[in-house]
């Protein structure tokens, strides 16, 4: 089957040798520090049975932009093009949007294949968009180097306000559109691995972008807002944007809903959140948080202490589903063993937590999923 997956991306972009178009993005950081981002669309070829996934080559599409323009004419902007395409798939098929971001040690075309994987295997009828950042791909099978996951993790940080400046513009897309144009349909959030830490710095830009939307619904002033550069969050700087969101095998300390400085204002962003993790995750035990010198992870047990975090927050246990046989390092569990996908797609149909099949409750807001083998 053929998927087409709409994306949003902060990398280098490579031109042909006349400089007139963009043929493929690269593994660091875009112009002006990774700031500026690109939207277009690409298709992947996508054979479940025979577990393939390849990007059609010649159906990568940049978005034309024209930012320069004469006096009395409007900018051309990409995230119109892609916005336009999302929103008429959605108001003519009622179906919802999947945003993904990806983790640590993917090209630019990993994570477009990676991206049309997940849409035909979750099986949904949902569009797929994904913000792809600058990541170095390591060779099949090759052991991640230490300097190559140092470079992920900063330019993972560093793609946080791109990621930030994406959802803005969203919401000003939105918010230009009349009510009779506007798809009323859900766009989900997937981060996986290193994408939640990308997750985090996106949400510290949020809170200290003013978002006029928000300051007048909230009776605050624009002028009072927190700018950016300064150390204090300002959770009125946030909207709903999102219904479900999902992190997987989230490479994000584990008292990430506690701190302020982390992920503790992330619920304002959807209706809920699903924490999926495993303690048998070797990427997270032993690569990130052994190696690396991070401390315990989210997406190895979950939160630390549900008790203290916002109650849209859900934790749900991985570790009786995965196998080493099917996923060596047991860190793809979401894309790789049904059990855990349908899980995943329950929740994001809207069935509450509490009624999901295949279940078992553990305490306050802690699920794990059964091995029915």
């Amino acid at each position: 089957m053929k998927i087409k997956v709409y994306f949003a991306t902060n990398r280098q972009p490579f031109t042909e040798p006349t400089g007139s178009r963009i043929v493929g993005f690269g593994s660091e950081l875009g112009p002006i520090g990774g700031l500026n981002v690109r939207y277009g669309s690409a298709d992947v070829e996508v054979n479940l049975k025979a577990r393939t996934n390849v990007m059609v080559a010649s159906s990568l599409n940049v978005a034309d932009e024209q930012l320069i323009f004469p006096e009395g004419a409007t900018p051309q902007l990409g995230s119109n093009t892609i916005f336009d395409a999302l929103r008429n798939d959605m108001l003519a098929s009622k179906r919802p949007t999947i945003a993904f971001i990806h983790g640590f040690s993917n090209s630019f075309i990993n994570a477009i294949e990676r991206a049309g994987w997940i849409s035909a295997f979750y099986g949904m009828d949902a569009n797929m968009f994904v913000f792809t950042w600058p990541s170095i791909a390591s060779p099949l099978g090759v052991p991640l180097p230490y300097s190559d996951y140092a470079h992920d993790r900063g330019t993972a940080s560093a793609s946080g306000p791109a990621v930030a400046r994406t959802i803005r513009r969203l919401h000003d897309y939105v918010d230009s559109l009349p009510e009779e144009l506007r798809c009323q349909q859900s766009i989900h959030l997937l981060c996986h691995s290193m994408g939640n830490y990308l997750l985090r710095n996106a949400l510290q830009a949020l809170l200290r972008l003013p978002d006029p939307v928000v300051a007048t619904q909230t009776g605050a002033a624009i002028s009072a807002m927190v700018p950016i550069g300064q150390n204090e969050p300002n959770p009125s700087a946030l909207r709903r944007t999102f219904d479900k969101i999902v992190l997987a095998a989230a490479d994000e300390d584990a008292d990430a809903f506690d701190d302020p400085a982390k992920l503790k204002f992330l619920p304002r962003l959807g209706q809920s959140v699903s924490v999926y993790h495993s303690s048998k995750d070797w990427v997270l035990n032993t690569l990130s948080a052994g190696t690396k010198f991070n401390g315990p992870r989210l997406g190895n047990e979950g939160p630390d202490n549900m008790a203290t975090i916002s109650d849209k927050v859900t934790a749900i246990d991985c570790s009786d589903v995965t196998s080493f046989a099917k996923d060596p390092e047991e860190h793809q569990y979401y894309r790789v063993f049904p059990v855990v996908r349908n899980d995943i797609v329950q929740v994001l149909k809207g069935v509450p937590q509490n009624k999901v099949t295949n279940r078992a409750a553990l305490s306050q807001g802690r699920y794990r999923i059964k091995d029915n083998k």
